[in-house]
């Protein structure tokens, strides 16, 4: 049995991030944690099912008031850049516009409707959101530092031999670039609450990397990137199975431990 206090402290142990994410919290407590319904998405129709399937505690990845918690998430985005030698300056300036963009985004948020909802149910209630996506992003990068130099298709290749991509009907794919193309650096950009979009791939290519990894990307800012950039490389891993790479590791570890775990998604992965 578990609590969900150290539930959360596995995943940051997992993940190896020093400071519990803002985008990341327990809502309602629990203890003598036996039984753990995990969904990618949950909202209130996912609580009052496990509230009646006698789970002692729902567990979503993405958290339940969004927009919120994007902003101190986002800028691990210049994080990443300032790791790889990308200037300070540039790196802050690449995330300005879409910071400005997701703090008048959390003025529409209906906070209060799930988390709310848990407490009204007494439902034990929490999600793990960048520490699952580290996971993925360091299992990824792993993968593919491994590797290196190799083929854009030959790393497509092996990243699709990940769980859950095998039974995935979404694929790890380079949506950009020649696959033929032979890269020594690949980033992968997971991780910083949402893709980087157009501005920050821009910035990774002026400075000479060859491609980057997303989950995904809008086909607008795709467009614009493939335009200005047709020799770069821009591989997508999908969202939902990009998200399963870690929560699987994260939920495997936790049957490990004696919790029985049911998912939403990929249920027979676990």
């Amino acid at each position: 049995m578990m609590t969900t206090q150290e539930i959360m402290e596995l995943a940051m142990e997992m993940s190896q991030l020093e400071v519990e994410p803002a985008d990341s919290g327990i809502y309602v407590e629990g203890n003598g944690i036996k039984n753990v319904f995990f969904g990618i998405d949950i909202g209130v129709e996912e609580l009052l099912w496990a509230k009646q399937q006698g789970f002692d505690l729902v567990i979503a990845h993405h958290p339940p008031n969004a927009a919120l918690r994007y902003e101190d998430i986002y800028k691990r985005h210049a994080t990443f850049m300032m790791q790889a030698g990308i200037p300070a300056e540039e790196a802050h300036s690449a995330i300005a516009d879409k910071l400005v963009d997701l703090h008048i985004q959390s003025k529409t948020e209906n906070f209060t409707r799930v988390v709310g909802m848990a407490k009204l149910l007494n439902m034990p209630f929490m999600n793990i959101h960048a520490p699952i996506d580290e996971i993925t992003r360091k299992t990824l990068q792993k993968t593919i530092d491994d590797m290196l130099p190799a083929t854009v298709s030959d790393i497509v290749h092996e990243i699709n031999q990940i769980d859950p991509f095998p039974h995935s009907p979404v694929k790890v794919e380079a949506i950009m670039g020649d696959p033929k193309q032979k890269v020594d650096r690949l980033p992968v950009l997971i991780g910083a609450f949402t893709n980087g979009g157009y501005h920050i791939a821009k910035v990774w290519f002026d400075h000479g990397f060859p491609g980057v990894v997303y989950m995904h990307i809008a086909p607008q800012e795709f467009q614009k990137l493939k335009a200005d950039f047709p020799d770069r490389v821009l591989v997508l891993t999908g969202h939902m199975p990009g998200d399963y790479v870690g929560a699987l590791i994260f939920l495997r570890e936790l049957k490990k431990r004696g919790i029985n775990v049911v998912s939403v998604g990929f249920p027979e992965l676990i």
